[in-house]
């Protein structure tokens, strides 16, 4: 049965009968079902456009939970990239470090090293340089004793022998 408007309602017309309702009372009701059907068809169009413009607001809604849920996922997996990159950067730094203090470390043991060298090194020049100096020392002390063996044989032999007359000699 198609739908029943309010103008179907008023338009209604009956065939009259011998004992029929009174007319005047079936158009009194007719008009009073005519205006709640109207009041209701307005009622149920004004609803509709409400149902649609939630409907409207809904899907904005999902749009939005929709990009919300986008957004704190791709900042949920920009954050787990940052923090990965970090951790990988910070181990980066650790591993580095850890090279250039054992690089250091070597370096100086390295440099440790070569002083004990020069040290032994110059222990052994001091040692050396010690032993030419007594050497050195028993030579000058050969040579003072030669000089004042010298000087005691000078003593007793003249120095200037044209002075003294050829046959005569000094007496010391």
């Amino acid at each position: 049965m198609p739908d029943v408007t309010p103008l179907d309602i008023m338009g209604a017309e009956f065939p009259k009968t011998f004992r029929g309702f009174e007319p005047a009372s079936v158009r009194s009701f007719l008009q009073q079902l005519a205006g709640s059907l109207e009041n209701l068809v307005r009622e149920r169009g004004e609803l509709r456009q409400r149902l649609h413009l939630l409907e409207q607001e809904l899907a904005a809604y999902k749009e939005r939970e929709s990009a919300l849920k986008e957004a704190l996922l791709s900042a949920q997996r920009s954050a787990e990239e940052t923090l990965e990159n970090a951790r990988i950067e910070a181990q980066r730094t650790l591993s580095e470090g850890h090279s250039l203090a054992e690089r250091i470390v070597d370096e100086a043991r390295g440099r440790a090293d070569n002083i004990e060298i020069a040290i032994a090194e110059l222990r052994g020049r001091r040692r050396a340089a010690r032993g030419e100096i007594k050497r050195f020392l028993e030579v000058l002390e050969g040579v003072i004793r030669d000089d004042e063996d010298a000087e005691e044989k000078e003593k007793l032999q003249p120095q200037i022998a044209i002075l003294h007359p050829q046959g005569e000699q000094r007496k010391a």
